[in-house]
This record gives C-alpha cells, structure tokens and sequence, in this order.
C-alpha cells in the first residue's frame, strides 16, 4: 500500500510524494509529481508491479563506480569499449 502526500517547493508550488515498500520491505519513495493523479497512477503500477513479481527498483542502472558493475571489473578508467555484452 502506497501513501501519497504533499508537499511545497522552495518556489510554493505544490507537489506530490509517494511513498511505498520494495518487496523487501525497505521503504522507498518517489517525489515530484505535479498532479495527485499522476502520483496515484505511479503508486497502482508499483503495487501491480510487486504483486506480479516484475518489480525493478528505480535505482537500477544509476551505479557509476566500477565496483558496483561486475562486467566492467578491470577495465580501465574510461575504457567502455573493452567490455561489449550482447544484444538480446
């Protein structure tokens, strides 16, 4: 169950956050929606998401240390094109 709250900007518009658990029951949020509606609709996909079992934390993909990037453990610094992963 997603919560939904407002909240003000340093410039006093009005925006909306949702707050919600991963399927490992950490608490998590998103914020900045501009409409309670479409932070309505974000909190129904997750829920659906996570009822599904296809849940993906937004966190995904946004790591840019070479620890946290198994296939690019060893590369140098700057050098992407040693590492080449197959299209699906």
């Amino acid at each position: 169950m997603a919560t939904i709250s407002s909240y003000k900007t340093s410039q006093g518009q009005t925006r909306y956050r949702v707050r919600y658990r991963t399927p490992d029951r950490r608490q998590t949020d998103k914020r900045g929606f501009r409409t309670k509606r479409d932070a309505e609709q974000f909190a129904a996909t997750v829920e659906v998401a996570k009822m599904r079992g296809e849940y993906v934390p937004p966190t995904v993909g946004t790591h840019h240390r070479w620890g946290t990037r198994p296939w690019l453990a060893g590369a140098p610094e700057g050098t992407y094109e040693a590492v080449r992963l197959p299209f699906v």
